[in-house]
């Protein structure tokens, strides 16, 4: 089955939203109306989307481009705008000897049933049907077209912009046709007023002659954007049928990586209409400042919780005790709420509530291998308490990449969804590497960076050692550590340092803002990330960004993905490969280049966002049936 968009009319009522734009690219909650009618057919499973173009088409087919997520998209141009059967016969080469789901760009379906809908079109052998909402108010069904049907929805007359409703059956333009229905059009009357044929005729030649055309309650929420009126009501809809989401997680205080995506998806987030909150122990200006409409909701607790984290196991176990008195406040006020990082997630049980997990890392609730056999029996319970906590709390866990979600479902028995994280291109891709240098004092010198707090997980220990190793040949090399330091941990990497003389190699710059980051990482030569399973995922590709090359570890959770798409260099052997990147600058600094590119196309905040906001409203259903 085919997937017909039709986006070829201006849409003049819309005045000067339209005058230099064609309707269908107008946007609503930062995502353009026509997909909005993409994600549908996506959804629906089809094999190909058709899109009829003709006002303003360049900007709709650099838009879109030959694919949407891996469906082909072809393109037919309609020469003139004369209304929807028309457009139909336009595409009717391209429609081929397909059946279609016929879609107009401009409309907004609530949480489309386009799916369902196909089913009973396919099952029960169906010629047409038509997608429909029950509205209350009568005098809206004027605007697009009713239905006479029986019991059982089977249609034996529509009536095109009734002036007087005699049910409360609205249509849509999403509608499921056999391709026969191609027949049909040079019988289908022009009508009188409009001098075009209209869909519903076309529909009703096929009615008349006993074909089984049934409609179909798509969606409770159904707008044509034809006027500022009708983007207000969209907008209203989009907003009313979108979960209020609360975000948990330890701390706001710093910006790491958990909580530069947690800054991000609530930015998104409120971009979309969703309205977000952060549960959090802390916060600070530059977090607060960096929200656009979120609150940070922060509790009585005597809890320390500075770099790396918790202390001890009653600092863990005060905060599910403050937490979980919390959320016995604050649970009414949201529909969803998504947990970030243990051990936020054992603060929900046992009361019921649609449940997300963004599993940046699972608890590290493992014994040593020469721990006491208290220990391991003790860690052995931990590990059954959370367990049976996240499967019975959790509905809906979400990684970004293979290694967690493998772990997720070992320990969880759960299939967790893949969702890489997002990366701000625009911005980490307008670094000033002049300003860096001067200000750091980096002039003449071979740059290694490593961005993330300083802790024994992201391992710059092994980078200290790597310029060690590396220092004869490239006798300019300086290693920049890029972030707030764990203290105990940063006298380790101090020792080790004075130890081997190596006072000059090192820059410990301390916590930096953004936009000085984004200059670091612009002025650097390559990026050194040997960091563990868990953890600095953003960071290689925010690096990338600045089209600067990378090394990072075989055990690094998004390593996979830097490998099958041959982003960066992965391997343990970080010396060989600094040493490779020294020599070869131009090679690699191209890989570089097409890296930066395939991110900008592949990881984007807005994307991640979006399959987000699917798993909430997904968690919201499963309680709501």
């Amino acid at each position: 089955m085919k997937a017909l968009i039709l986006a070829g009319g201006r849409g003049s009522r819309l005045n000067e939203l339209t005058k230099d734009k064609n309707k269908s690219m107008l946007e609503l909650f930062e995502k353009p109306l026509i997909e909005y009618n993409l994600g549908h057919a996506f959804e629906a499973g089809v094999g190909e989307i058709i899109i009829v173009v003709g006002y303003k088409k360049e900007d709709i087919i650099k838009y879109v481009g030959n694919s949407y997520k891996g469906i082909k998209v072809s393109y037919v141009v309609q020469k003139e705008q004369r209304g929807v059967v028309n457009a139909i016969e336009s595409a009717r080469k391209a429609i081929g000897k397909s059946d279609f789901i016929l879609m107009l760009a401009d409309e907004i379906v609530v949480d489309a049933k386009l799916k369902e809908m196909a089913e009973k079109f396919k099952k029960q052998e169906l010629f047409g049907i038509c997608g429909v909402t029950f509205e209350t108010d009568k005098s809206s069904i004027g605007k697009t077209y009713s239905s006479m049907v029986n019991e059982k929805g089977r249609v034996f007359r529509l009536i095109e912009k009734p002036r007087f409703p005699i049910n409360n059956i609205k249509g849509t333009g999403h509608c499921i046709l056999k391709n026969e229905i191609l027949d049909y059009i040079e019988r289908t009357p022009i009508n009188a007023n409009r001098g075009e044929r209209e869909l519903v005729d076309l529909i009703q030649c096929a009615v008349d002659e006993g074909k089984k055309v049934y409609v179909y309650p798509i969606t409770k929420a159904y707008v044509n954007a034809n006027t500022q009126e009708d983007f207000d009501l969209a907008k209203e809809m989009i907003k009313k049928s979108n979960p209020r989401v609360l975000i948990v997680h330890t701390q706001m205080k710093y910006l790491g990586g958990a909580e530069l995506l947690i800054v991000e998806l609530c930015n998104w987030l409120t971009k979309k209409g969703v309205k977000n909150d952060i549960l959090a122990l802390s916060k600070s200006k530059e977090v607060e400042n960096s929200l656009i409409n979120t609150n940070i909701i922060i509790p009585k607790h005597n809890i320390d919780l500075s770099p790396p984290g918790f202390k001890n196991s009653k600092d863990i176990l005060d905060f599910i005790k403050v937490y979980r008195g919390e959320l016995r406040k604050l649970a009414k006020e949201y529909d969803v709420i998504n947990f970030h990082n243990f051990p936020a997630t054992w603060t929900l049980f046992p009361r019921k509530k649609p449940c997300v997990w963004m599993l940046n890392e699972p608890p590290n609730l493992w014994s040593k291998p020469n721990a006491s056999f208290s220990l391991k029996m003790l860690n052995k319970i931990r590990n059954y308490v959370d367990r049976e906590i996240i499967r019975n709390s959790v509905d809906i866990i979400c990684v970004a990449d293979d290694f967690n979600k493998e772990r997720a479902k070992i320990r969880y028995k759960k299939n967790p969804r893949l969702f890489y994280y997002g990366v701000n291109y625009d911005f980490f891709s307008k670094g000033n590497a002049e300003k860096a240098r001067k200000k750091f004092n980096l002039k003449n010198k071979f740059i290694v960076i490593q961005s993330g707090m300083l802790t024994e997980q992201k391992n710059q220990l092994e980078s200290i050692k790597t310029i060690n190793h590396v220092k004869k040949e490239i006798p300019n090399i300086l290693l920049v550590l890029a972030g707030k330091a764990d203290e105990d941990y940063k006298k380790k990497l101090n020792n080790y340092i004075l130890k081997n003389n190596l006072e000059k190699y090192v820059l410990f710059t301390d916590n930096l803002n953004r936009e000085d980051l984004r200059d670091l990482y612009e002025a650097s030569d390559v990026g050194l990330f040997p960091i563990g399973k868990q953890g600095g995922w953003l960071a290689p590709f925010e690096m990338l960004c600045s089209e600067n090359p990378i090394i990072v570890s075989e055990d690094l959770g998004a390593a996979s993905i830097i490998k099958k798409n041959e982003l960066g260099s992965v391997t343990n052997n970080y010396t060989d490969a600094l040493i490779k990147i020294y020599k070869n600058k131009q090679e690699y600094k191209d890989q570089a280049k097409k890296a930066a590119l395939w991110i900008s196309k592949n990881l984007g905040w807005n994307v991640f966002a979006d399959k987000m906001i699917k798993a909430y409203k997904d968690a919201w259903k499963m309680h709501r049936g």
